[in-house]
C-alpha cells in the first residue's frame, strides 16, 4: 500500500478519535446539573480565562440545553463510526473503499467552502479544505487500484 493510502488512512482515524471526543464531551456535558463556567473551561484546558477561543467555547457551551448536548453527541459518533468505516474499508483494500471515500469526502466540500465564506479569518479551514481537495484528487487518481484485473469485484485485502 502507497504512502498515500497510509496517509489518508490515519487521517480518517485521526478525524473519527476527534470526533469519538466530542461525542463523549458532549454526553458528559448533557448529565451535569450546571454547565462548566468559563474559568472551569480555561481550567481544564488550562490556559488563560481571557482566551477567546475558551470564552466562546464556554459560551456555546452555557447555550445548549441537555437535550442538544445529547443529540450532539449521538451525531459525532455516528461521524465518528463512518471515518472509522473509511479507514478501515480502505485499510482491508475492499475494491470499492475508494469510491466510497471520494464520494463522502466530496460531500463535505460545500460546506468547508460554506465555512470559509462565513468566517474567511485563520489558516484551519483553508487547510481543513487544501487537505480534502488532495486526498479527492490522489483518490480519484487511483481510484482502481485495489481492483484484481481481469475481475469485477474485490472483496478484502491482497
Amino acid at each position: 500500500m502507497s504512502g498515500g493510502f497510509v496517509a489518508i488512512i490515519a487521517f480518517k482515524y485521526f478525524k473519527a478519535l476527534i470526533f469519538l471526543l466530542i461525542g463523549f464531551t458532549a454526553i458528559h456535558l448533557a448529565r451535569l446539573s450546571a454547565m462548566p463556567t468559563v474559568a472551569q473551561v480555561a481550567h481544564f484546558f488550562r490556559v488563560s480565562p481571557e482566551n477567546e477561543i475558551v470564552a466562546r467555547l464556554a459560551e456555546f457551551i452555557r447555550d445548549i440545553t441537555p437535550g442538544q448536548a445529547v443529540g450532539v453527541g449521538v451525531v459525532a459518533f455516528l461521524v465518528a463510526a463512518v471515518f472509522t468505516a473509511e479507514g478501515t474499508l480502505l485499510a482491508t483494500k475492499v475494491w470499492w473503499s475508494t469510491y466510497f471515500t471520494i464520494v463522502l469526502t466530496a460531500l463535505g466540500i460545500p460546506l468547508e467552502i460554506y465555512e470559509i465564506v462565513e468566517r474567511p479569518r485563520g489558516p484551519r479551514r483553508y487547510a481543513i479544505l487544501a487537505i480534502n481537495l488532495a486526498i479527492l484528487v490522489y483518490l480519484w487518481r487511483r481510484r482502481n487500484e485495489f481492483k484484481v484485473p481481469g475481475s469485477r469485484f474485490k472483496i478484502g485485502g491482497s
